[in-house]
């Protein structure tokens, strides 16, 4: 089926239910446009007689309203705007983008990260208040730790392992600021049946149901991390602490890599990028956390 697009230059939209398929059919230009890193989107020139035109398929992948809407700005770019082929593929691709946009969830390690930061969270709000449980979360995208207050910041480390190994990116993260004191929060996980545990959407909706009017805040740090709505389904393990959470102050023996250390031995250490390092934790004395987050981590008596 084909449906004719009224303008100059001619436009035509031809559909292939069949095959879930949308392409717009209009006369041949150059440069072609530049269609390789997306998903659902091809271009093919082909010559009928002589004339040549340019064929651009999307596919459909359950929404056709945004494989029309893409393909009729096209042609709006095209017959209204005049814009060369091209510049008007590239004009509606950024204005639906997600209609190829790929679906993805985030690595394990990520995803655990998240949920171990979001445990933490959902403790403080019972512990302290919304409010200030979501002022005190800073988030991957900013320059703070994970977690400050006054009192101490926190980097919470999460991980799967059955030792607590850690993974340490940079050698500024461990670096206390403004003469806090600062602690490495280790939280581990363990894989469980759908009775004794939670899936990471299910702690997001139990977070921000206790966040009230302060999931605004919430939902910008999870937007940081990469967490979005529509992935949900794709988050289907359930999860459980492997072990109660411990604390270690990030002083003494603490096995931790700073500029200030490591620049003195390393030659043109200003060259230096990129550093990551692993430590485990397992065994090394732990410490307290002062009052009122104190009870989330294992105390130092038992």
């Amino acid at each position: 089926m084909a449906l004719p697009i009224k303008g100059e230059p001619a436009c035509r939209l031809r559909l292939d239910p069949k095959n879930g398929l949308i392409t717009l059919v209009t006369p041949y230009d150059t440069p072609e446009p530049d269609v390789a890193k997306l998903k659902n989107v091809g271009f093919t020139a082909v010559s009928a007689g002589d004339d040549e035109y340019a064929e651009l398929t999307v596919r459909v992948e359950g929404s056709v309203h945004g494989a029309y809407g893409l393909l009729a700005t096209i042609a709006d770019e095209l017959q209204i705007e005049k814009m060369p082929l091209a510049a008007a593929v590239a004009a509606g691709v950024a204005r639906h983008r997600n209609v190829f946009a790929s679906r993805g969830a985030m690595t394990t390690e990520k995803e655990v990260g998240l949920l171990g930061e979001l445990l933490f969270l959902e403790y403080l709000i019972h512990q302290i208040g919304a409010g200030p449980a979501a002022s005190s979360w800073q988030g991957p995208l900013s320059e703070e730790h994970d977690f400050t207050f006054d009192s101490v910041h926190l980097e919470v480390k999460t991980t799967s392992s059955e030792r607590r190994r850690h993974v340490i990116h940079g050698l500024d993260q461990l670096v206390p600021l403004r003469s806090v004191p600062l602690s490495v929060l280790s939280i581990q996980l363990t894989r469980t049946a759908p009775k004794g545990g939670r899936t990471l959407p299910q702690v997001v909706a139990q977070v921000r149901k206790i966040a009230g009017g302060h999931q605004v805040a919430v939902d910008a740090r999870l937007a940081s991390f990469g967490w979005q709505d529509d992935d949900a389904d794709l988050y289907s393990t359930y999860w459980a602490l492997r072990s109660q959470p411990r604390a270690y102050d990030v002083k003494g023996d603490f096995p931790a890599m700073r500029p200030d250390l490591v620049g003195p031995v390393v030659p043109n250490f200003a060259l230096v990028s990129e550093v990551s390092y692993r430590v485990d934790l397992t065994d090394l004395h732990y410490d307290a956390l002062p009052d009122p987050i104190g009870g989330f981590v294992e105390s130092k008596e038992s």
